[in-house]
């Protein structure tokens, strides 16, 4: 084990260490580096004093070679003649040429002066790093003056002393072109400081000054203003770790009102001692909009003028990164200053708190889980925070409803209102590097967008707030999405995001209900059904009357007329009689009347049981129905060939009607027929079939209304799905019978007892409001939202044969669809009408004890 210890060695020795191998320094070798390996110690004492000798020897050769190759021998020259090893420093950035990167060498004056005088021909270097070396007054007035015509320059962490008065000199003059001026941790004189802030005054070349760690207090704020005044064009300005107080920063405060500094940095003062300078911040804040980058960490600022400069601060829109660490207060996600009543400060955030670097994206770890409580200090140009669109597409990510709410894990999940569907449903933030995670809340449902990334979350989320109080997540996947930290500053300090800070949040307020007001059907979701009227009911009819060939079959005009009056006034029932007996047995998604369902229905009204007025024989009857579905227009698909559509319905009762009454009967006219027929036989058993009644009495009502406005989307969700298989590129979308049979499969509705084949088929057909030309037209194929509502509740009513409510029956075949969507939606954990599930389940635990009572007797 080694220690190390000073070397006891002569004189004449550097103070550098020693290298075994040595390397003349020329621009050739400009890309070898530094050797810190090497220690001077007793037992490798006579080694380095034979180097040294050899060094010695071999200089002039070295210099001869250097000469004959054209080699640049400056510095070579220097240091050979004080009698100073020369070594490989790696002086020259071998990515910069330009660039002069001496920082953390301990380098003394000696080296230094020499260094200077080597460099003076070196016109060539724009940037200078000299930064943590041994440098005095004695040798920095000899460096500075080799440094004309650099652009950077850098001595911190020096003890430059009057040296800086150089730099003064050089700042004054027409050839300076110095932009970048650091003379941070030099303990300047406050004589020195006040000297060189005159001349940074009236500076044009310089756009960003480090004063910091220099002691500078109000003594110098006079000068500090002056620059702040005059100087137009210096864009940063680092004042960390002085002795300013209250006094100073109501004149900088003051004098910053029409400032063109971007970046400043006065943490870790004692800004917060001394005056209340919260107004001329709030002045300050509200008329420039210059400053982007402003750090106030550690000052010492108390509560109240925390208090009053975070109001002031809300009008602000340009300061994008505010630093307050360590003070009463701290910044949010959303860059609004909180404050808090005791700033405790851990020991540890003096260490930790990183300065700011102008506008650079420091790349700053954060600690982040799964669920940021709450974010402290945030810092979106600092952090590389990245503006993020997140948006719900109805047509890709699944049915919108008002209100639409956003929930972001770096935000505790907490809701964030997306305004109005009709606005569109985009909400810019910014966003933390690393994993976000999110979730939607689209009309009280918990959902995510299944367009966007979304994976399994076994993790529970619970008490999230929404809408002013706790709720549980039952989500079983989660969007998310990885940020990659970014700039957000241009080299021009201009954002390159949209997104301004300290934006307040839209505020959903819900509708207010006035109790005053009565449920109508006009503002219900069942407003677009069309109801059959008497004009709708005469164009159908006129429709079916000219498809027929019931005008070749009645010759007199009278008796056509008389006929077709009649037949109008009962076309109501015809029609949904047919529409009943034609979801037995459709051809397909072709609703159409078969001749065995014919029979059935023949024999339902007693068809052939003979009377006084007239008889018919079922094979008859038979041959009618042949009559009446045989010699039409062929190559229709919508009129199959076994079977008999709407139009063909009404012909064939007047065919019937015919043969039993005015060939084997006692009838006048086709009207007598006609008359006699819906007497004896169909009038008592069309009635049974009026597709209104469901409607008027069960289904068009408000529980029913409010239970699926409740479920809005998952009903939308339900219909997006399943209306797609048929639809053609550009149409607007429909749901087919097969896709609503195949929902009833994928929901489970094959294993409930009650559920048969036929359900859909009715329900279907039933809800599809009435369509002139069923011959003509895929309309009534083609299943519109409102037509699902009524299909999907007249299933909801066949499958469940309890007492109760359509809305409840509705309410539960929903919870049911909740199996389809169980990656995208949270199955509800309180029935929307809990209070009468309640009182149902109380009735009927008291009638079993009733009973249990009955039977105990």
């Amino acid at each position: 084990m080694k220690f190390r210890q000073k070397a006891q060695c002569t004189q004449s020795l550097p103070k550098i260490p020693a290298q075994k191998y040595c390397h003349y320094l020329t621009q050739k070798e400009d890309e070898e580096e530094l050797d810190y390996s090497f220690e001077i110690s007793p037992v490798n004492l006579p080694t380095t004093k034979q180097d040294f000798y050899k060094l010695q020897k071999t200089t002039e050769r070295v210099q001869e070679q250097n000469k004959m190759f054209n080699r640049n021998d400056n510095m070579m020259t220097t240091l050979s003649s004080s009698q100073l090893p020369p070594g490989s420093f790696g002086l020259f950035n071998r990515q910069k040429n330009d660039a002069l990167h001496l920082n953390h060498m301990k380098y003394g004056d000696k080296y230094m002066i020499m260094l200077a005088r080597g460099l003076q021909k070196q016109n060539n270097i724009k940037e200078y790093n000299l930064n943590d070396n041994r440098m005095t007054q004695l040798s920095s007035s000899e460096v500075i003056k080799s440094t004309r015509g650099a652009i950077s320059l850098s001595l911190s962490k020096n003890k430059i002393g009057s040296g800086c008065l150089e730099i003064g000199n050089s700042l004054v003059s027409r050839d300076c072109k110095i932009q970048v001026l650091n003379l941070e941790d030099n303990k300047l004189q406050e004589s020195h400081i006040i000297e060189i802030l005159d001349r940074i005054a009236y500076n044009r070349s310089l756009k960003s000054v480090n004063l910091s760690k220099n002691n500078i207090s109000n003594n110098c704020i006079n000068a500090l203003s002056n620059l702040l005044i005059t100087n137009e064009d210096i864009a940063e300005l680092y004042l960390h770790f002085n002795k300013l107080n209250g006094f100073a920063a109501v004149s900088i405060f003051n004098n910053m009102q029409k400032s063109n500094l971007k970046v400043l940095d006065l943490s870790q003062n004692s800004l917060g001692i001394g005056y209340d300078w919260s107004q001329s911040f709030n002045k300050m804040v509200q008329l420039n909009k210059e400053l982007i980058h402003f750090d106030l960490s550690f000052n010492k600022i108390d509560y109240k003028i925390t208090c009053q400069i975070a109001e002031g601060l809300k009008k602000n829109k340009s300061i994008l990164g505010f630093h307050y660490t360590g003070n009463c207060g701290y910044v949010d996600a959303k860059g609004f200053l909180v404050p808090i009543e005791k700033g405790i400060v851990e020991q540890t955030q003096h260490q930790i708190a990183q300065r700011i670097q102008g506008c650079q994206n420091i790349k700053q770890k954060r600690l982040r889980s799964y669920r940021d409580s709450n974010i402290k200090d945030c810092c979106w140009i600092c952090e590389g925070w990245r503006q993020v669109e997140f948006q719900w597409n109805p047509q890709a990510s699944g049915p919108a409803n008002d209100p639409m709410f956003l929930h972001l894990s770096y935000l505790n999940y907490d809701d964030l209102y997306m305004g109005k569907v009709e606005s569109g449903l985009r909400v810019q933030r910014m966003v933390p590097p690393g994993m976000c995670y999110y979730f939607f809340t689209n009309d009280n449902m918990q959902c995510v967008a299944k367009d966007q990334l979304h994976k399994r979350w076994p993790l529970p989320l619970n008490k999230v707030k929404f809408q002013d109080k706790e709720i549980d997540v039952k989500l079983y996947q989660l969007n998310y999405l990885n940020v990659a930290g970014t700039q957000i500053i241009d080299k021009y300090y201009m954002p390159i995001i949209n997104v301004q800070p300290r934006q307040e949040d839209l505020l959903y307020i819900p509708e207010r209900v006035d109790n005053r007001v009565l449920w109508t059907f006009p503002i219900s979701l069942f407003k677009d059904w069309k109801k059959d009227n008497e004009e709708l009911i005469e164009k159908c009819f006129i429709s079916d009357w000219n498809q027929s060939r019931i005008t070749k079959l009645i010759k007199d005009e009278n008796d056509k007329n008389a006929c077709y009056n009649f037949l109008l006034a009962n076309y109501q029932q015809i029609k949904d009689t047919y529409k009943h007996y034609a979801c037995l047995s459709p051809v397909g998604d072709i609703w159409a009347i078969s001749s065995l369902i014919n029979l059935q229905l023949l024999s339902a009204v007693r068809m052939t049981e003979a009377s006084e007025k007239g008889t018919i024989k079922q094979q008859d009857m038979e041959l009618k129905y042949l009559a009446t579905i045989s010699g039409t227009e062929k190559g229709n698909y919508r009129k199959p060939e076994r079977g008999m559509v709407r139009f063909q319905f009404l012909e064939m009762f007047v065919r019937i009607a015919e043969d039993k009454y005015l060939k084997n009967g006692g009838a006048k006219s086709f009207e007598e027929a006609l008359q006699w027929m819906w007497n004896d036989h169909l009038k008592e058993e069309f009635n049974k079939y009026n597709t209104q009644v469901f409607r008027d009495t069960r289904f068009w009502n408000e529980q029913c209304d409010l239970c699926m406005k409740h479920y809005k989307t998952i009903l939308d969700s339900i219909y997006i799905r399943y209306s797609v298989k048929k639809v053609k590129p550009g149409q607007k979308p429909f749901m087919s019978l097969q896709e609503l049979q195949e929902m009833c499969a994928h929901i489970g509705l094959n294993q409930i007892e009650t559920f048969g084949p036929n359900i859909p088929l009715f329900a279907f057909n039933k809800a599809m409001m009435s369509q002139i030309d069923e011959l003509n037209s895929d309309r009534i194929f083609q299943m519109s939202f409102v037509e699902f509502l009524e299909a999907f509740a007249r299933i909801a009513e066949d499958i469940d044969i309890r007492q109760i409510g359509l809305h409840l029956k509705i309410e539960q075949l929903i919870w049911k669809c909740y199996n389809l969507f169980s990656d995208l939606y949270a199955l509800p954990t309180q029935s929307y009408f809990q209070e009468e599930w309640d009182q149902i389940n109380k009735q009927q635990n008291k009638q079993i004890v009733d009973d249990d009572i009955d039977d105990f007797n």
